[in-house]
C-alpha cells in the first residue's frame, strides 16, 4: 500500500479501509523496536497542543530516544 493522506473515509474504498485496519492491527501486535536508542530528536511545535506534544514525546521514548521540545516564540527564538 502506498502512502496516502487520510482526510476522509469517503476517499477510500471499503477494501482499502479493511486493508488499512489489518495493517494497523499488525503494527499494534509488534513489539516496539529501539530505532532511536541513544539518539535525540528535536520536536518543533508552532501551535500549542498538549495531546500532540505528549504523543510525540511518548513515541520517541518508546523507541528508545530522547525528545527535546522547542516552542518558537516562547522558549526558543522569536518568530
Amino acid at each position: 500500500m502506498s502512502l496516502r493522506h487520510f482526510l476522509s473515509t469517503q476517499d477510500w474504498s471499503r477494501a482499502e479501509l479493511d486493508a488499512l485496519l489489518v495493517q494497523a492491527e499488525a503494527f499494534k501486535r509488534q513489539r516496539l523496536g529501539h530505532e532511536l536508542r541513544g539518539k535525540s530528536i528535536a520536536l518543533l511545535f508552532f501551535n500549542n497542543s498538549m495531546r500532540t506534544r505528549t504523543s510525540f514525546e511518548l513515541g520517541a521514548q518508546q523507541l528508545g530516544g530522547y525528545a527535546v521540545v522547542l516552542s518558537p516564540g516562547r522558549d526558543a527564538w522569536p518568530i
